[in-house]
């Protein structure tokens, strides 16, 4: 009985640590938006979006672990999370963008918010995407000079465009 237990992929999905980070970042990302409303209303479109997002990113990860064999259910949801967690960056940059996270950063100066993000190797992928829109691909040669400066698997760093590709595309549409 245990052991289907453990093979259940919606108990895999909610019982990671990395799923738990996510949902406290979300948390505070949530408030954010929730408070930000009554000042600004463009936040209210700016929140159903990430919420549109989201619910998207969560559903792929759900079919993906579901048709996945139980020894990928952690590299899955590590992956999704990790989508989770830039997707929940860029949310909290955009809020800073519009003014209302200086306060915020201010009382929680001590929070390490995305301490598991590799920021430099974020960096260089979102300039390159930048550079690159007209055609968004990089080549072999063009992920290993990011992988050498970024410090990044060249697998993750595909991983990351594929999806970047995507969630541009959700944003543009």
């Amino acid at each position: 009985m245990a052991d289907d237990l453990y093979s259940n992929p919606v108990f895999s999905i909610v019982c990671s640590s990395s799923y738990d980070r996510v949902i406290k970042h979300a948390e505070r990302l949530e408030a954010r938006f929730q408070e930000s409303i009554p000042i600004h209303p463009e936040v209210e479109l700016l929140s159903e979006h990430y919420h549109n997002v989201t619910a998207q990113i969560e559903m792929d990860k759900l079919s993906a672990v579901i048709s996945s064999p139980v020894s990928h259910h952690n590299r899955l949801n590590n992956h999704f999370n990790q989508q989770r967690q830039q997707l929940i960056t860029y949310y909290t940059e955009r809020l800073a963008d519009i003014g209302n996270l200086k306060a915020y950063v201010d009382q929680n100066k001590d929070v390490d918010l995305n301490k598991d993000v590799n920021w430099k190797a974020l960096n260089l992928m979102k300039e390159w995407y930048d550079k690159h829109k007209d055609h968004p691909y990089p080549t072999i040669h063009d992920m290993g000079h990011i992988s050498i400066l970024g410090n990044i698997a060249v697998n993750d760093i595909d991983t990351w465009f594929h999806f970047e590709r995507i969630r541009r595309s959700l944003v543009n549409n």
